[in-house]
């Protein structure tokens, strides 16, 4: 099966390895994910440095919304006003992205003829960048949108003949039962892989298949990790055989440079957190005091995305032969310059403090293992909300506090496995990757964490999240003012 190890690049024969810029301009790439919170940065990044010829995005209609007017929205976003702001109003790079629809439920991924001549006729990049992130998924539906619909990607994929390099953007903890992470891909799955697990579940009822998931899953915590790990098997199993890599970033967070320092669309995860903290409402995590904490800003995940690209393109690949080649991969883990859960209340602090100019105490941050503390802090936090609400309503205001706080307590809850452990990694692929890069694409393409100033970033990262707050508010006064009287109250 060959070397597990650190991979031996191997520049084709006779031809001089282009550099990171010179290997994107004009090239025709397709993206999945093109909407979500990693994709957009992607997509813009592509759009405003590299000189691309086409962007093929494909999309899937939702909300009663076709594949235009969901481009539409996406670039309504603010990360796209450093492009309009260039010559004509940046249409001349927008247009560069077309948009596809897809249907991954289906057997043909790309129904229309015409796309599918025309993506086998241009396509020579493709990031599968798609993913459902809902950690209480059940696993059927996670398996189906994180492994299913990346199969269907790939067949596509090996009717494309053009294709000179394949990312798929997994993550790093899509073997977190392990401590210590290699860059290769672990084939020991449960029950013989996912497909005898959904084969099993065609003949189960919905509770015997609830009383099933914490065997299937095992060691894993839920649904979205166990997932990202069967694709990654799926992935060696089925094609090894195409020009594919498979790259790990840990938990992203907020823009740290670019495109819009702070720039966060979403409050999953780390952001999410911040909310209630800024706003005073929480001032505990639950979680292991040592415990490292694994985050990148989305723009250095990005910048490391693409040389991953690059760097995969360059090596040798055997795509058509039946030898069974060792797909790729790449750990975006640090191992110095990282912190602790016991610091990021200062870093937070820190943060808060540049923009607010409140005291550090008031946002002190207290991290406890115990399950009876954490429990504690749950029901006041509650009993709190509760209050609020009854004064707001004896007030004539809206009473959402206890709702918000359950909100935060779910999502809480959800990440409370990775602020638990910690992991060590394997990272060979990555720091290799950032040696070989050429001075101009290390400035073109930062995602070295090891040089990251954290204190500078949390400034930051905590004005990203209450601009994020403030997009927010200003997108549902836009919704009531849009709606009828009677369905506005109710937004």
């Amino acid at each position: 099966m060959g070397d597990f190890g650190v991979l031996n690049v191997s520049p084709v024969d006779d031809v001089r390895v282009k550099s990171v810029r010179e290997f994107y301009k004009d090239s025709t790439i397709l993206l999945t994910g093109g909407t979500g919170f990693i994709g957009k940065v992607l997509l813009e990044k592509l759009l405003r440095c590299f000189e691309v010829k086409t962007v093929f995005l494909l999309i899937r209609p939702k909300r009663n919304k076709t594949v235009d007017e969901r481009l539409d929205e996406v670039f309504e976003d603010v990360i796209f006003d450093a492009i309009k702001t260039s010559p004509n109003g940046g249409k001349p790079l927008l247009a560069k992205v077309i948009p596809i629809e897809v249907n991954f439920q289906s057997d043909v991924v790309v129904s229309t003829a015409d796309y599918h001549r025309l993506l086998a006729a241009q396509v020579e990049v493709v990031f599968n960048v798609m993913a459902s992130v809902k950690f209480n998924e059940d696993i059927e539906t996670a398996i189906d949108t994180n492994v299913l619909s990346s199969r269907k990607l790939f067949l596509l994929a090996q009717q494309l003949p053009h294709i000179q390099t394949i990312v798929h953007v997994s993550t790093f903890y899509s073997n977190c039962h392990r401590s210590h992470i290699e860059e290769r891909i672990y084939e020991d799955l449960p029950f013989g892989g996912f497909e005898n697990i959904l084969a099993l579940f065609r003949y189960l009822t919905p509770e015997e298949k609830d009383r099933l998931k914490p065997i299937i899953l095992g060691p894993m915590p839920n649904s979205y990790t166990f997932s990202k790990r069967c694709a990654e098997v799926m992935i060696q199993q089925q094609f090894a055989q195409l020009p594919i890599a498979i790259f790990r970033p840990p938990i992203v967070t907020s823009a740290y440079r670019e495109p819009t320092p702070g720039w966060v669309n979403n409050f999953n995860g780390p952001a999410g957190m911040v909310v209630p903290v800024i706003r005073g409402q929480v001032y505990w995590c639950y979680g292991a005091d040592d415990a490292t904490v694994h985050m990148v800003p989305v723009d250095y995940c990005v910048n490391a995305l693409l040389a991953v690209g690059w760097d995969n393109s360059q090596r040798k690949r055997k795509i058509k032969t039946t030898t069974r080649e060792v797909v790729p991969v790449y750990n975006y883990a640090f191992r110095d310059n990282v912190f602790r859960n016991r610091d990021a209340g200062a870093l937070l602090a820190i943060g808060i403090d540049s923009i607010l100019g409140r005291i550090f105490g008031r946002y002190t941050i207290h991290i406890t293992s115990s399950t009876f503390m954490r429990k504690l802090f749950i029901n006041w936090l509650l009993l709190q909300a509760c209050v609020a609400d009854i004064f707001n309503k004896l007030t004539g205001k809206k009473a959402k506090n206890y709702e918000t706080i359950k909100r935060v307590v779910a999502l809480e809850d959800s990440t409370s496995y990775f602020r638990c452990h910690s992991w060590t990694a394997e990272n060979g692929n990555v720091r290799k990757l950032w040696d070989r890069l050429p001075a101009d694409d290390r400035q073109l393409l930062p995602f070295d964490v090891e040089t990251l100033d954290w204190k500078d970033y949390f400034k930051f990262f905590v004005s990203g999240v209450a601009a994020a707050l403030k997009r927010q508010s200003i997108a549902r006064q836009r919704m009531r003012q849009q709606m009828p009287s009677n369905v506005g109250k109710r937004v």
